[in-house]
């Protein structure tokens, strides 16, 4: 498998992980840093995803508990 092919592979393994369990990815970036195992600024766009996956959670969780209390009202 050339080493392009398998960058690529691993950057979606990844993003993907990000979408599904952004609280876990931003931990370990996070602990990775305070390791010193990674510079500051690596990862960036990796935590942006996950921060941008928390909102898109959040957002969804503050619709769905309106839609409940609206139907509960009826």
């Amino acid at each position: 498998m050339p080493v392009d092919l398998y960058r690529r592979r691993i950057a979606a393994t990844v993003v993907e992980l990000a979408r599904e369990d952004p609280f876990l990815v931003k931990e370990v970036i996070a602990r990775l840093r305070a390791a010193g195992e990674i510079e500051a600024d690596d990862l960036v766009y990796l935590d942006r995803i996950a921060d941008r996956w928390i909102g898109i959670a959040e957002a969804n969780a503050r619709q769905e508990a309106s839609t409940h209390a609206r139907q509960a009202r009826r």
